[in-house]
């Protein structure tokens, strides 16, 4: 006999972008990956996993399902690139370790399941994607190392990130081109 499990949305911890951002480079700090590629080792260390979308699904939609043990999976679309992967992948981590602990606090026995596919109405949503985002960049880009990269001209490179992550991330700090 199986037991059904109630998988919640993400609960937004609605603290200011600049503390997530301090966060996340202090995660970032404590588990000393490099860059994007250190990520699957990280997953498996936290008693995650990683799993392909079938490529045929139509749905291709990226997402974490944290069971309410606080065992993991995230789930990758199959139409995207190692670098593309890596922003996903501490994307999903944002949820994990900003959301999740809400989500259990207040929703004993409970999992969460957070995907990219955001109702735009629903403002808390969107708000941790926001939340996830912010974490995802200043993890994998942390501000000091990612403006000297930056200014080389190899952030992409150093990150293992997306020219397009590298781009939103010199927005975000106000140095883009």
């Amino acid at each position: 006999m199986t037991e059904e499990i109630t998988y919640l949305p993400p609960t937004p911890t609605r603290v200011r972008k600049v503390t997530i951002c301090s966060f996340a480079e202090a995660q970032r700090e404590k588990t000393r990956i490099k860059n994007g590629f250190d990520l699957p080792n990280l997953v498996k260390k936290n008693r995650g996993e990683l799993s392909y979308i079938g490529f045929m699904d139509d749905d291709q939609t990226d997402a974490v399902v944290v069971r309410p043990d606080g065992s993991f999976r995230i789930r990758l679309s199959s139409h995207t690139g190692a670098l593309r992967d890596n922003f996903t992948i501490a994307h999903e981590l944002g949820h994990f370790v900003l959301h999740w602990p809400l989500v259990r606090k207040n929703n004993p026995g409970c999992g969460m399941r957070a995907t990219r596919k955001v109702d735009d109405t629903n403002e808390a949503l969107r708000r941790c994607e926001w939340e996830a985002n912010w974490f995802a960049s200043s993890f994998l880009m942390p501000e000091k190392a990612f403006r000297e990269a930056y200014r080389a001209g190899n952030a992409a490179e150093v990150f293992g990130v997306t020219r397009s992550a590298v781009e939103v991330r010199a927005k975000a700090l106000g140095i883009h081109d």
